[in-house]
């Protein structure tokens, strides 16, 4: 994205939009694993079954890090498509003028 647009109102919906969803894919695999460091911290979890949770999260992280690094217009159009997650955002956050979300299927259609 240039530099201008950022400071547009798309610019802006789109960075609180990615910046959201960041922190709720993250939370997705960190909350998990924090109940895991606590579980193990408590002496209900061997080190063994904390090493491979920290596995686990990490290529979940990979995966993360993969999909928050992909070109900005693709991944506005992809967090659009997780409808579960960006229908509630959107309601709360209504796109300016100059943003085209991704239509929408309809069932049964």
């Amino acid at each position: 994205m240039s530099e201008r647009r950022r400071h547009t109102p798309a610019g802006q919906w789109e960075q609180a939009l990615i910046d959201a969803y960041y922190d709720y894919r993250y939370r997705q695999v960190l909350d998990p694993l924090y109940d895991q460091f606590q579980r193990w911290h408590a002496g209900h979890l061997t080190h063994a079954d904390l090493d491979q949770a920290i596995h686990e999260a990490h290529k979940e992280n990979q995966t993360l890090y993969r999909l928050f690094t992909e070109k900005r217009d693709w991944l506005v159009r992809i967090i659009q498509m997780d409808s579960d997650w960006f229908d509630p955002w959107l309601a709360n956050h209504p796109p300016p003028p100059g943003i085209e979300l991704v239509p929408r299927l309809t069932r049964g259609g």
